[in-house]
C-alpha cells in the first residue's frame, strides 16, 4: 500500500514538474531564443553595417588620395604660375626700363635736332659748320701739341738753369737723407734716386754720392716725386763714373 502511495506521489510529482516546465520555464526558454535571435539579428545588421561601413571608407580613402595627388598637382601647377608671373613681372619691368630709356633717348635726339635746326636752316649749313668744327679742333689739336713741346723745353731749360745755379741759399736736404741711386744716364748726366717727397727731399737740393766712402759726384736735384727723384751732375763736380747702387747722402 504505502509503495503504490509512493509511485502515485512520484508520478504527481512529475506531472508536477512536467507542468511546470511547461508552463514556467517554456517562456522563459522562448524568452532566451527570442533575445539570441534578437541578438544574433543585430549582430548580423552591425556586421552588415561594418562592412558597408569599411566599404565607405576604402571609398572614402581613395577619394582622399586622388584629392591628395591632385593638390600635389595643384601646388606644382601653382609654384609654376608663380615663377612664370614673377618672370613676367621682371620682363615687364625691363621693358618699362627700356621704354624710359628710349623716351630719354628720343626727348635727347629731338632737343639735339631742335638745336641744329635753330643755328642751320638747311643740310648745307649744317655741313658748313661740321667742316669748320672739324678744323677748329684740327687747330687746337695742332695748338696743344705746340703748346706740350714748349712747356717740355721750359721745364728742361729750367732744369738745366737750377743745375748750374749757385750754391748759396741751396735748399736744406734733412739729414736723415739716405738712399741709393737707380738708374745712371751718362750722355744728359742725371740720375734716378730712390728717394722724395716722402723723405722730404727737397727741389734743388744739393746731394752727395759716394762709393765705398769715396766722393763719386755732387748732383743737383731737378723734381722730385713721392718716393723719387732725378738729379743732375752739377758742372765741376764729376769725380768719377756714376754707377746704380752708389749711396747718395745730404752736402
Amino acid at each position: 500500500m504505502l509503495l503504490r502511495i509512493c509511485l502515485v506521489l512520484a508520478i504527481l510529482a512529475g506531472l508536477g514538474v512536467i507542468g511546470l516546465s511547461h508552463f514556467v520555464l517554456r517562456p522563459q526558454i522562448q524568452q532566451i531564443v527570442d533575445t539570441r535571435d534578437e541578438n544574433d539579428r543585430k549582430f548580423k545588421d552591425a556586421d552588415k553595417n561594418l562592412r558597408s561601413t569599411k566599404k565607405t571608407l576604402g571609398e572614402t580613402q581613395a577619394k582622399l588620395k586622388t584629392t591628395e595627388s591632385t593638390l600635389d598637382d595643384t601646388k606644382v601647377q601653382l609654384t609654376a604660375a608663380n615663377a612664370k608671373a614673377t618672370s613676367e613681372q621682371n620682363r615687364a619691368n625691363g621693358l618699362q626700363a627700356d621704354l624710359t630709356k628710349t623716351k630719354s633717348d628720343l626727348k635727347s635726339s629731338s632737343d639735339e635736332l631742335f638745336r641744329w635746326k635753330s643755328v642751320a636752316t638747311g643740310p648745307e649749313q649744317v655741313q658748313e659748320l661740321v667742316d669748320t668744327l672739324k678744323s677748329v679742333r684740327m687747330t687746337n689739336d695742332v695748338i696743344q701739341e705746340e703748346k706740350r713741346m714748349l712747356v717740355k723745353k721750359n721745364t728742361e731749360l729750367d732744369r738745366r738753369l737750377k743745375s748750374f745755379t749757385a750754391e748759396a741759399g741751396d735748399p736744406l736736404v734733412p739729414r736723415t737723407v739716405k738712399g741709393k741711386v737707380l738708374v745712371v744716364d751718362p750722355k744728359w748726366d742725371f740720375v734716378i734716386l730712390d728717394v722724395g717727397a716722402k723723405q722730404e727731399v727737397p727741389e734743388s737740393g744739393v746731394l752727395l754720392v759716394s762709393r765705398n766712402g769715396t766722393l763719386v759726384a755732387k748732383v743737383r736735384v731737378a723734381s722730385v716725386d713721392e718716393t723719387r727723384s732725378i738729379a743732375n751732375v752739377m758742372p765741376g763736380w764729376k769725380l768719377g763714373d756714376i754707377i746704380e747702387g752708389d749711396t747718395v747722402v745730404p752736402y
